[in-house]
């Protein structure tokens, strides 16, 4: 009888240290749950950050520049212009580099500009009102997205300012005859 007495007590401590196992695997289980779920959900927003500056875009690493003088970024390839030129003479000299004024349609576009050009600087890009328009047109023919951009309120808008100079974050209307740098696209 006594042999009995300590097999039950044996046999019900030893389930009573499994369930506490048990239990104490489960809530490990569950905190490691919980941190690969965060490691997933950062891991994940640093890849949207990164694409979003053109580091994993598919056309990025295929492409290659005409030379050291462009830079890639999103896919594209940019040549920004040291000298001052009218917007149709940088228009002209884009042309002739095989390429035409930089067209922004997207935060890819703008992330260029933030990242490559000096802040206090303006230049010309390809965005004007054409000869008997009225709305701002890319020189590809797509449409403006002004929500990119904030707006110059500097100087009131007149009839003489059909082309589009760019800065770090905004957009200005300026008379196409003066002379300012320019940024070339493939």
């Amino acid at each position: 009888m006594a042999g009995d007495i300590i097999y039950a007590d044996i046999k019900h401590s030893s389930s009573e240290h499994s369930s506490s196992r048990q239990r104490s695997d489960s809530h490990h289980h569950g905190i490691f749950l919980k941190v690969e779920c965060a490691m997933i959900i950062i891991l994940l927003v640093i890849v949207i950050v990164l694409s979003i500056f053109g580091y994993f875009n598919s056309s990025t690493a295929s492409k290659s520049c005409p030379s050291e003088d462009w830079k890639l970024h999103g896919g594209k390839c940019y040549w920004v212009a040291k000298s001052e030129k009218s917007w149709n003479e940088s228009k002209n000299d884009c042309v002739m580099k095989n390429s035409h004024l930089m067209v922004i349609q997207d935060f890819i576009d703008m992330s260029f500009l933030w990242r490559n050009l000096q802040a206090s600087a303006s230049y010309w890009v390809g965005l004007r009102i054409p000869p008997g328009e009225e709305l701002w047109t890319w020189v590809d023919n797509s449409t403006f997205d002004p929500q990119l951009f904030s707006k110059k309120k500097k100087k009131p808008r007149t009839r003489s300012m059909k082309c589009v100079l760019v800065s770090y974050t905004e957009i200005a209307g300026e008379s196409c005859e003066n002379h300012h740098q320019w940024i070339c696209q493939l």
